[in-house]
């Protein structure tokens, strides 16, 4: 078993801006941890901007992605007032 580090940076209307997920997964492979990160950020972002990065123990980058949320001229985290 490996342990990796995935962080996923999810840009949102807040004070901030922006919501940070961070988590340790234990898994056999790269291609289990991968399958998992990808999985997981799908989830996270929601049709929002964000990237995210998956890092072995070692702290390599293994993994990474970058999305934007933007659909149809508008963010999913728009609401009609």
């Amino acid at each position: 078993m490996a342990v990796f580090h995935l962080e996923c940076s999810i840009h949102r209307r807040c004070a901030s801006g922006l919501s940070v997920a961070a988590e340790q997964i234990v898994m056999r492979t790269d291609a289990e941890a991968i399958a998992y990160a990808d999985a997981r950020f799908a989830g996270l972002i929601a049709n929002r901007a964000g990237s995210a990065t998956l890092r072995d123990d070692a702290g390599r980058v293994i993994w990474s992605a970058r999305r934007s949320g933007v659909t149809e001229g508008r963010h999913s985290d728009d609401r009609d007032r």
